[in-house]
């Protein structure tokens, strides 16, 4: 083999090296793949512009469209919240699709609502659980950082407009709650463990919960 043909061969061998080393490290810097989950949650969003739905899970995504606020009845001051299908979780944000406005609740034609699939924060999100503790991972078996008295549920409105999601995975979600939003007679009964709060900013806790109900006048059956 002569020198120039035995240089080319070492060169692209160092050539082949280098680009499986960046390829790698493309890798290791790559984001993690957003969780799955499958629930469905509604809108708490004020705003009478609506609600962005973007195209990736970041503030700065293109807007693929928007979802109507909540619409109160002036007659009883109900909440309809529009309802969506969440099927994923990325660092706060979620993956929703057929998000739809409840005429049946509000009594009026639905609202133009973007029913395809895009990405939306959790501050604007909260869910139904028709659960009676909340744990520290996504697993049954996992410790119980707050366990709620008698035949109480987390789905009561008290607990639901003191609520933001944050994650979810599986049929799980993990909703953070605001203690200043807890009326102080209700706040004086959750014995919440100190874990729950650990690396949030004061007078906020964490919890993980099921029977993630998708009805938010009635309970759902068989949870």
């Amino acid at each position: 083999m002569s020198w120039s043909t035995a240089a080319e061969s070492s060169l692209r061998v160092l050539t082949t090296l280098a680009l499986a080393a960046f390829a790698g490290a493309a890798r290791a810097d790559a984001p993690p793949p957003a969780t799955p989950c499958s629930i469905v949650a509604f809108v708490e969003e004020t705003d009478p512009a609506g609600l962005n739905v973007r195209a990736a899970p970041n503030a700065k995504a293109r807007v693929l469209g928007t979802l109507p606020p909540v619409w109160v009845d002036k007659a009883s001051g109900t909440w309809i919240r529009v309802r969506v299908e969440i099927t994923a979780s990325d660092s706060g944000w979620f993956r929703i699709r057929n998000a739809r406005d409840d005429e049946d609740l509000t009594g009026q034609p639905p609202r133009p609502t973007f029913a395809g699939e895009g990405w939306v924060s959790g501050r604007k999100l909260v869910v139904k659980p028709q659960a009676r503790v909340g744990r520290a991972r996504p697993d049954a078996q996992a410790p119980v950082w707050l366990q709620l008295n008698d035949e109480q549920l987390f789905d009561s409105d008290v607990m639901v407009s003191a609520s933001s999601l944050a994650a979810c995975q599986g049929p799980w979600a993990q909703v953070e709650y605001v203690d200043a939003k807890i009326p102080a007679e209700e706040r004086k009964s959750l014995n919440v463990a100190p874990a729950a709060r650990a690396g949030l900013p004061p007078g906020r806790f964490r919890l993980w919960v099921d029977k993630i109900c998708g009805s938010q006048e009635t309970v759902c059956d068989g949870l």
